[in-house]
């Protein structure tokens, strides 16, 4: 049967975990490969089906509906299972994936497809994580952490290219046919070899914190996207929305702490690690982000650069990356301790923009290569070293719900990126704006290194939240 099995985490060979990793691997791989084919594959479409006025709109849809769902997916993954719940999400993006090329006919259809697929995207992927923390032990957690740091790296490797030629030489509808062998594969693995981990009969779904914090989400997400573009900043509306806003986390917050059962408890933020670790995979998400959406109009328009070469430069950074992710997850098993390998990756990006600021007016290809490859070796361990730490730190009762949230912050460091750095792209000096792109991100990488440091003194964390948890766990029997 799909959904039920006699499998249990006993009862896996370490084989059999490994297997199932790769199955969980190839349907998270197919979320990141679709969204970045995609993006290749949007000009054309939209030239097809018309809507250019709704460009970025197509984008936000689907972080709309992931940001939305993100949170929750702990929640509801420990309510009817893990098993059940992953599943679910890998049909859904298959599904949803093999119907848009036949049914999409507009722009409004795609941005509800891409609306689903962000939604099963998001349940493949928060799952997927909760489980390595489901069937390793530490140690084996940082390893497969590591690998997962890796996907984005192959997906910066292969997907432009593959993307490219499917819609240069055939169509943009093989953008979505051809991943889904790569999601039939994933999704074998799954349905053959994922246990039935227990379910928690003592969950239940905070409804009313549900609605608020989606409130607050598309709240965030208007005011990241129209901020600045079709609502000036200093505007009576933009102000408005950011009091309703500021409101409405305040009324979530309450909400939260009269919950029985809360949607993001927040006992969580009494570990100093995971606060840390949120700040850090903001900050970092607004970086990258920043650097891969705006590097490449640079390069182009700036310095001359064919899109071919600057495909082949954000290649090298791919190579790297894969590289060094992969070996990141050895390394931090090796230490038991995932601050090290996060402080030389922090300082290897923040040096790597930085030297980026050198070359404002023109750059040659070895100096754009050599930065790449460098910057390269720290981006893909930053996309995992964060949930690494919570992961080998945090209670195991609070990983579910831990991944979840990690995620959201991941969301929200790309949603400000996008609006805050398109500001600098309207002065006149296209070079002074793209020194304010790179001064910004340098400098909001070099804050949360500094503070990462300095929160994160030479402690034994887990021991710290074992401890914080126990006397959680006190309080509320003392309230019962």
């Amino acid at each position: 049967m799909v959904f039920k099995t006699n499998r249990t985490v006993e009862s896996l060979s370490y084989k059999q975990k490994v297997l199932l990793m790769v199955g969980i691997f190839l349907c998270m791989e197919l979320g990141l490969m679709v969204s970045t084919e995609f993006s290749v594959a949007l000009p054309k479409i939209i030239e097809d089906i018309g809507g250019v006025e709704f460009y970025s709109l197509v984008f936000t849809a689907n972080l709309a509906a992931s940001a939305i769902v993100t949170p929750i997916v702990g929640k509801l993954s420990n309510m009817y299972g893990r098993r059940q719940l992953l599943i679910i999400g890998i049909l859904v993006i298959l599904v949803s994936e093999l119907l848009t090329p036949l049914l999409v006919s507009n722009i409004y259809h795609l941005m509800i497809f891409r609306g689903i697929q962000g939604l099963g995207g998001a349940a493949t992927a928060v799952v997927g994580l909760i489980v390595i923390s489901d069937i390793f032990d530490i140690e084996n957690r940082a390893k497969f952490l590591g690998f997962y740091g890796a996907l984005s790296a192959i997906t910066a490797i292969i997907a432009p290219t593959v993307g490219g030629i499917f819609v240069q030489y055939m169509s943009w509808h093989w953008v979505f046919y051809s991943i889904l062998p790569v999601g039939l594969l994933g999704l074998f693995f799954v349905i053959k070899f994922m246990p039935e981990i227990p379910k928690s009969n003592n969950s239940s779904l905070d409804i009313r914190g549900i609605t608020i914090l989606s409130t607050a989400i598309l709240i965030f997400i208007g005011i990241t996207t129209f901020g600045g573009t079709k609502v000036p900043w200093l505007s009576v509306t933009m102000l408005a929305l950011v009091v309703v806003l500021v409101a409405t986390i305040f009324i979530f917050i309450k909400s939260q702490k009269k919950s029985i059962d809360p949607i993001i408890p927040l006992h969580l933020f009494k570990y100093r690690v995971f606060i840390i670790c949120l700040l850090s995979v903001m900050s970092m998400m607004f970086a990258v982000t920043g650097l891969l959406y705006f590097l490449p109009m640079f390069l182009q328009n700036m310095y001359g650069f064919t899109p071919t070469e600057t495909g082949l430069f954000l290649t090298y950074r791919g190579i790297t990356s894969f590289i060094f992710a992969a070996v990141s997850g050895f390394v931090v098993a090796k230490l038991r301790d995932f601050r090290l390998v996060a402080i030389v990756a922090m300082i290897i990006f923040a040096g790597s923009i930085f030297a980026l600021t050198f070359f404002t007016t023109t750059i040659t290809t070895l100096a754009i290569t050599t930065i790449c490859l460098v910057w390269g070796t720290s981006s893909g361990v930053l996309v995992s070293i964060f949930h690494t730490g919570i992961q080998m730190n945090l209670p195991n009762k609070d990983i579910s719900i831990a991944m979840g949230v990690i995620q959201l912050f991941v969301a929200i460091g790309s949603l400000f990126a996008t609006s805050l750095l398109g500001l600098f792209l309207r002065n006149a000096d296209l070079s002074a704006g793209f020194s304010y792109i790179l001064f910004t991100c340098f400098g909001v990488v070099l804050f949360a290194l500094v503070v990462f440091i300095a929160v994160l003194q030479r402690r034994d964390l887990r021991a710290e939240s074992e401890a914080e948890g126990i006397k959680q766990q006190s309080l509320r029997g003392e309230l019962v």
